[in-house]
């Protein structure tokens, strides 16, 4: 339990001369690393789960198409094709939403497992969601390559790649101008965003609230920045 001071006393060591001397490198990281596992496991469980994007926080985090809301999908709507839109939104959330903790946790694992940190004192005295961002600057590529085929998949599963099919032809023949919009990769940044904010939420509460502390590294966090 001696890593449970770590950041207890970061909090009063405003030098961060006190951690440096008592805390080993290799303790601070694996601190780090079971911040961001209890992190993305809190996140995956609010988001990647039935309901999750598409309702959880009263809807914060669905996936709108807000991009092209004015342009393709006004049109269909004062056209009378709204249904397409709705069914647009609705099974991009739900592709969202069946990437379940079980397809998710292994990509995240991967990623934080090939995360180098550096400058430790900043992830210790930085902010409350300095490691999350580290994470997302340092590995978002990387996590955006690996659900690339677990998207995929999903996408034809939902039909939502034969919904867009349909918008798009609807809105030429309305006039249209054409247009390009990637939408899986567009549904995966919306994901990730997702995730990443509810990662920032729970890496705050592994600061400042002990009950939401899950092993002697995560300890580490327990009193705030």
């Amino acid at each position: 339990m001696v890593t449970a001071l770590f950041l207890a006393q970061s909090c009063v060591d405003e030098s961060g001369e006190y951690v440096r001397q008592l805390f080993t490198d290799g303790q601070k990281e694996s601190a780090f690393t079971t911040c961001l596992t209890a992190a993305s496991d809190s996140a995956m469980v609010h988001l990647c789960v039935p309901d999750g994007y598409s309702q959880y926080q009263d809807g914060a985090y669905k996936i709108d198409f807000s991009p092209i809301q004015t342009s393709v999908f006004q049109t269909l709507i004062d056209n009378d094709c709204g249904y397409l839109v709705d069914s647009m939104i609705m099974l991009s959330n739900r592709v969202a939403e069946n990437c379940s903790p079980t397809i998710m946790r292994p990509i995240f694992k991967e990623a934080i497992s090939n995360l180098k940190f550096y400058d430790h004192d900043n992830l210790i005295n930085g902010g409350t969601d300095v490691i999350t961002n580290y994470f997302v600057r340092f590995m978002n590529a990387d996590m955006k390559s690996a659900m690339q085929s677990p998207v995929s998949i999903r996408m034809n599963l939902f039909g939502v790649n034969d919904c867009w099919n349909q918008i798009v032809a609807r809105y030429y023949q309305y006039g249209g101008q054409p247009v390009s919009f990637d939408v899986q990769n567009y549904v995966i940044d919306k994901m990730l965003d997702g995730l990443y904010e509810e990662m920032r939420v729970e890496e705050l509460n592994i600061r400042s609230d002990y009950s939401h502390c899950v092993s002697a590294d995560s300890l580490l966090f327990g009193t705030g920045l």
